[in-house]
């Protein structure tokens, strides 16, 4: 192994205390800027010190407890025996505290975890053993020569040492080495994170290289821009917060996993891919103290001269969902999943799935999208969602970004909240009318799984037989309601089909059924599950207008004597407003509601053709989200109020969890039980915590007077100013959720 001759990084002396904390221009990356512990003759008390303290600083900074319980644990059983690989483990904290974390869930979970650097293996074979723990000194290539296959390959803090090329190799190496799931967990460059971890890390790590090493880290770093440009087809860079970025692949399931697993280069030689890796493990949210790659590493890659960025030499196939399953009696066959619902989260979800190669259908009631705005907010967590789909960048170029908020009262401004600092896009809260988010969906789905989605077919029963849930259908009618469309139901056997040939009273079969079929879910009826009713029947009125143009970019918030006036951005330069009512005032036209705004807060609202729409809060949670082979999800699973726009969001995050629970459910049978557990324990606690959040949201918003308003005023001036702002906004975009 060869170590690089030490040098001195661009600054003239270490830094000694915050009066000297001088934040560098990081503009480009410093990628030949040189890590104390990259030389070999450090003092050996200074890195035994670093490898020592690398525990606590990841557990507070890393995030790797939460990737272990969305992206490992689900994959996991507690009968069979999973592998992963960290590669360039260093110290070995991060196998350690998976280990730990799978042995108390009662998972069985065999780490191999591997290192080029003597140092760095010596400490930590040095440590008590952990059952299920090997630790190798190894290159991610050695094992791609012994033909080596885990389930799961992570690394921490690796990528930010590696150029273009060696990052293809390293990509490379990963998708040989993984059968299920790629986390390459990193730094992102910027000036929150240097000097976040400058300031925070200055009057400890004394006797260590944490501190300067990780601000070199941190100039090294990419940007999750930077990342993005240089990874192959089938990585995702998500951006965790702001100076954590993940580098994910998920391998799908099935036949159609075999084009990307063969993906990249089979020319990558034994040097490749990590060959040099850096390979240590480092701090997050500054630095990765490894060993850095010699500079004699190359790997097979070629030139993409469209962005002069390096890519592998073959570029992925595109993932279909394959035809698979087995036949039922009829010889009709047995899909994996049937999605009941096709309005967004169902069609997320389906979507999800997809991704992953699973056999999904799609039932819907409706024969026609609805064409109704409904929903508009897009929250940072469900970008991630979307992402991973693949249409973020479409809904994001269709969207409107909401860069912060505004609450007012009795003329005056009472606080402001800014939603993101970043110009980092997936970190954005958007603006987009359900229809067209959907739409996006829709055809995102027709791409991976054509003629899956079925509308115009209601559901009439559901019934498991065995390892298998009968859906018994019938054609719908929809008929003219105002407002919308109202379905119902031909008896069954009616001749006919619905659209996408399914013919009337037809009895499908599917491994597994998702209900997301909205608040007054058939499904979920049928099966016989109850609603807990919460807090609500506040009523509100809401319609959309031509923007003024007084508050571009803002959601503003009018907490006035008579209640609440909401007013958020649209695409196209419309404005969404929303005002509590005393009752329910079904009749009441967009005239009556900007004249209400207009007493209310003064504001004068333009003419508009839309209509007005009336609608009454209503906070259900379903008793369970689990009932044998069929799962709730979305609105059907639990109904939260749409003040603060958390409704549509919930349900696209239960899609992100559900699905690659569905996924394990379907692949080993015995951890369906424990997963589809883990989804109803898990999503039923965020929808109680949002359900709390749209209690203080509606309580915020009620009418007030006198010594009442002064306090709500006051307690709104306190949450708007730091430190409380920075939770506040954290909580309005959900990314605790």
């Amino acid at each position: 192994m060869h170590f690089p001759s030490p040098r001195r990084s661009s600054r003239s002396r270490p830094f000694l205390g915050v009066s000297s904390l001088r934040v560098p221009s990081l503009r480009r990356r410093a990628s030949d800027a040189v890590e104390l512990m990259d030389d070999p003759d450090c003092d050996p008390d200074k890195l035994a010190s670093t490898y020592a303290n690398f525990r606590f600083v990841n557990a507070v900074v890393s995030g790797w407890r939460g990737m272990y319980r969305r992206d490992i644990r689900p994959l996991l059983s507690s009968t069979r025996e999973s592998t992963l690989l960290d590669v360039g483990c260093g110290g070995g904290d991060v196998a350690r505290a998976l280990a730990r974390w799978a042995a108390r869930d009662g998972l069985r979970l065999r780490i191999t975890a591997v290192d080029p650097d003597a140092r760095a293996h010596a400490y930590a074979t040095s440590l008590p053993p952990l059952p299920g723990l090997t630790f190798r000194r190894a290159l991610s290539s050695d094992l791609v020569a012994e033909r080596r296959r885990f389930d799961i390959v992570v690394s921490n803090h690796v990528l930010h040492h590696l150029t273009g090329e060696q990052l293809g190799g390293l990509l490379a190496d990963s998708e040989r080495l993984a059968a299920h799931r790629v986390l390459h967990a990193d730094i992102e460059r910027s000036r929150f994170a240097y000097l976040g971890f400058g300031l925070g890390t200055w009057p400890l790590f004394r006797r260590s290289f944490i501190r300067d090493d990780g601000l070199t880290s941190i100039r090294r770093s990419f940007t999750a821009a930077e990342l993005r440009e240089v990874v192959p087809p089938g990585w995702q860079v998500t951006r965790e917060h702001p100076s954590r970025l993940v580098l994910r692949r998920v391998v799908p399931a099935g036949p159609a996993s075999a084009g990307l697993a063969s993906a990249v280069s089979a020319s990558v030689s034994a040097g490749s891919a990590l060959a040099g890796s850096v390979l240590a493990d480092t701090v997050p949210a500054g630095s990765v103290l490894a060993e850095t790659v010699p500079a004699s590493v190359s790997f097979p890659v070629r030139s993409d001269r469209r962005n002069g960025h390096s890519r592998p030499e073959r570029e992925p196939e595109r993932v279909h969902v394959h035809e698979r399953g087995q036949a039922n009696a009829s010889g009709a066959r047995v899909r994996d999943v049937i999605v009941v619902g096709g309005g967004p989260v169902g069609i997320l979800l389906a979507g999800l799935l997809a991704v992953r190669g699973v056999d999904v259908e799609v039932i819907e009631q409706r024969g026609k999208p609805s064409l109704r705005s409904r929903a508009i907010g897009i929250h940072p967590p469900s970008l991630r969602a979307l992402e991973q789909l693949g249409v973020a960048e479409e809904v994001l170029a269709r969207a409107v970004r909401i860069r912060g908020g505004v609450v007012r009262s009795d003329g005056r401004t009472l606080g402001r909240l800014a939603f993101t600092e970043t110009v980092d896009r997936m970190q954005s809260v958007i603006s987009l009318p359900q229809f067209e988010t959907e739409a996006v969906l829709r055809a995102r789905f027709a791409e991976l799984a054509p003629g899956r989605l079925r509308g115009g077919v209601t559901v009439t029963g559901v019934s498991e037989r065995g390892d298998r849930v009968a859906v018994e259908t019938a054609k719908t009618v929809e008929t003219a309601k105002p407002g919308g469309t109202h379905g119902t139901v031909e008896g069954i056997g009616t001749s006919g089909t619905g659209e996408g040939g399914v013919p009337a009273g037809e009895t499908l079969e599917a491994r597994y059924v998702v209900a997301a079929d909205g608040a007054r879910s058939l499904v979920r009826d049928l099966l016989g599950i109850r609603c807990t009713a919460r807090t609500g029947g506040e009523t509100y009125l809401m319609s959309d207008y031509p923007d003024t143009g007084e508050h571009p970019g803002e959601a503003v918030l009018f907490f006035e004597r008579g209640g609440v006036v909401e007013s958020f951005p649209l695409p196209g330069g419309r404005r969404r407003w929303v005002a509590m009512t005393p009752t329910l005032q079904t009749d009441a036209t967009s005239d009556d509601l900007a004249a209400l705004i207009r007493a209310r807060t003064g504001t004068q609202l333009p003419p508009t053709t839309a209509a007005a729409s009336a609608f009454s809060v209503q906070q259900r949670l379903a008793t369970r989200l689990v009932a044998g082979r069929v799962v709730l999800i979305g609105d059907a699973a639990h109904q939260i109020s749409p003040i603060g726009g958390q409704g549509m969001n919930l349900g696209w995050l239960d899609a992100l969890q559900l699905a690659p629970a569905l996924e394990r459910a379907l692949r080993d049978p015995e951890a369906a039980s424990g997963v589809l557990g883990d989804y109803d324990r898990r999503r039923r606690r965020s929808a109680r915590m949002a359900a709390r959040q749209a209690d203080f949201n509606m309580a915020m918003g009620g009418p007030v007077q006198g010594l009442r308003l002064r306090a709500r005023n006051g307690l709104v001036r306190a949450l708007a100013a730091p430190p409380a702002s920075a939770v506040l906004a954290r909580a309005f975009t959900m990314r605790w959720l």
